[in-house]
């Protein structure tokens, strides 16, 4: 999906609409399997032994419900201010370019 790199938009602090650069927030890292977390739980669980029992065999499930997209997160900020602002409801897509405004 193509957006432009710069939008009128109301800016909350400003008070009116501003030009406000796009910026797209990347996903952070995710964490290790052997946190703390995941091991207290697979120690309180009591389920050793079970062959990874709370879960379905990966054989079994065949990727079923798996997303093929992810949901963007844009934000916006404002020219004057500076002032960074999110959007309220992200959309799913596959790839975003963000581009300058066409002539």
């Amino acid at each position: 999906m193509k957006m432009p790199k710069e939008v009128n938009r109301f800016c909350p602090k400003c008070n009116k609409v501003t030009k406000q650069k796009v910026v797209q927030v990347k996903s952070s890292k995710k964490r290790g399997a052997l946190k703390l977390g995941s091991r207290r739980h697979e120690r309180r669980s009591g389920v050793s032994g079970y062959g990874g029992y709370p879960r379905p065999k990966p054989e079994n499930c065949k990727r079923w419900g798996i997303k093929l997209t992810k949901k963007v997160d844009l934000r916006y900020k404002c020219s004057e201010c500076g002032k960074m602002t999110v959007r309220k409801q992200g959309f799913r897509s596959k790839k975003l370019e963000l581009e300058a405004e066409q002539k």
